[in-house]
C-alpha cells in the first residue's frame, strides 16, 4: 500500500466530531487573520493620520517662526537706522561714528542664523542707501561709480553684519561670541568702505596714495565704532538671552564675572576718550574743500581747548588702563582661590 492510500484511509477513519473540530479550527484561523488585517489597515490608517497631522504642525510652526524672523528683523532694522542717526562723531566726507547702530543685525544673525542675518543685512543696507542718496549727488554719473558706490558701500558693506553670528556654536559665553562677531563684521565692513573710499571718493584717484587715503580715512570712524560695539555687545550680551525663542534675562551661572564688568567700564572710558580727541582735533585737520589733511589746522585750535582735550582723554585713557590693571589682578586671585 502505497503513502497516499494510507492517508486516504486515515481521512476517511476520521470520525465525524474530529472533521467538524478541524474545520471549526479553520474558520477560526480565517477569521483571526481576517481581524489581523482589519487592525493592520486601521493601524496603518493611524499612523498616516499622524503623519499628516505632524507635517500639517511643522508648517504651522514653520510659517509662525517665518513671522517671528520677519517681525523681529524689522524691528532691528528700525533700531538700527534711529542708532545710526544718533551720530557721535559726523565726518565730513562719509562715515560716522554711532550708538553700536551695527549690533541689532548682529543680534538677528545670532538668534536666527548667519544666511538670515545676511539677508536682514542686505535689507539694512537698502535703508541705508535710502537715508544716503544724496551722497550719489557727489560722484560722476557713470554706472561703473554708481555700482561700486550701492555695492561697496552700501549693500555688501552691511550684508557683512549677517555674519556677526559665527561664533555663536564657537564659543560657550553668549558676550564673547556676540563681541567676537563685533569685530569680524567691523573689520569686513571697514574693508568695503576702504575699497569705496579708493574707487569712487579718493577724489578718484586711484594711486597707492588714494588707497592709503582711503585706509586712514576710514580708520578715523570704523575704530571707534568697532570699539564702541564691542561694549555694548559684551554689556547686552550679559543682560539678556537671546539663544532662546523669546528674551529672557541672562542666567546668574552664565554671567561673566566683576572683571567682565570692569572690562566694560574700561572699553567705555577708552572709547570717549579716543572719540573725544577726534571729534575734537579731526575738524581742524582736514580741508573741508579739498578732503586734503593738513597739520597746519592745529593752530587754529585754542589754548584752553587743547587743555581740555589733553585732560580729558587722558584722564579717560588713564581710568581705562587702570581698570584693565585691576582686572588683570582679580583674575588671578581668581585663579588661584580655584586651585
Amino acid at each position: 500500500m502505497n503513502e497516499k492510500d494510507k492517508d486516504q484511509g486515515l481521512i476517511e477513519n476520521l470520525s465525524e466530531p474530529g472533521a467538524h473540530a478541524l474545520a471549526k479550527a479553520d474558520k477560526k484561523a480565517e477569521a483571526e487573520a481576517k481581524k489581523q488585517e482589519v487592525e493592520a489597515k486601521k493601524a496603518e490608517k493611524q499612523a498616516q493620520k499622524e503623519f499628516n497631522e505632524a507635517v500639517k504642525e511643522k508648517n504651522k510652526r514653520t510659517k509662525a517662526s517665518t513671522v517671528v524672523k520677519l517681525t523681529e528683523s524689522a524691528m532691528m532694522i528700525t533700531i538700527a537706522a534711529l542708532l545710526s542717526m544718533a551720530k557721535l562723531i559726523d565726518m565730513p566726507y562719509g562715515g560716522s561714528v554711532t550708538m553700536a547702530s551695527m549690533l541689532p543685525i548682529i543680534i538677528i544673525a545670532y538668534r536666527h542664523g548667519m544666511g538670515w542675518g545676511v539677508l536682514t543685512g542686505f535689507a539694512y543696507g537698502a535703508v541705508q542707501m535710502f537715508l544716503g542718496l544724496k551722497n550719489f549727488g557727489y560722484i560722476p554719473n557713470e554706472f561703473s561709480y554708481v555700482v561700486t558706490l550701492v555695492v561697496s558701500d552700501y549693500l555688501l558693506a552691511f550684508a557683512v553684519l549677517g555674519l556677526g553670528g559665527f561664533f555663536r556654536r564657537l564659543c560657550k559665553r553668549q558676550a564673547t561670541a556676540l563681541a567676537l562677531g563685533a569685530v569680524l563684521v567691523s573689520v569686513l565692513r571697514y574693508c568695503c568702505h576702504v575699497v569705496a573710499g579708493w574707487t569712487v571718493w579718493a577724489s578718484f584717484d586711484l594711486s597707492k596714495a588714494g588707497l592709503l587715503y582711503s585706509i586712514g580715512y576710514n580708520a578715523t570712524y570704523m575704530l571707534p565704532e568697532m570699539l564702541i560695539l564691542v561694549v555694548a555687545a559684551v554689556y547686552l550680551g550679559n543682560l539678556l538671552d537671546f539663544r532662546g525663542e523669546g528674551l529672557r534675562p541672562m542666567p546668574r551661572e552664565e554671567r561673566s564675572s566683576a572683571s567682565s564688568g570692569m572690562l566694560i567700564a574700561a572699553g567705555a572710558l577708552i572709547v570717549f576718550g579716543i572719540s573725544y580727541a577726534v571729534v575734537n582735533i579731526f575738524k581742524y585737520v582736514q580741508n573741508p574743500d579739498t578732503g586734503a589733511f593738513e597739520i597746519s589746522g592745529l593752530k587754529a585750535i585754542e589754548p584752553l581747548q587743547w587743555t581740555l582735550i589733553i585732560v580729558i582723554s587722558v584722564v579717560c585713557l588713564a581710568g581705562g588702563i587702570g581698570l584693565l590693571a585691576a582686572r588683570s589682578s582679580i583674575r588671578k586671585k581668581e585663579k588661584e582661590q580655584k586651585k
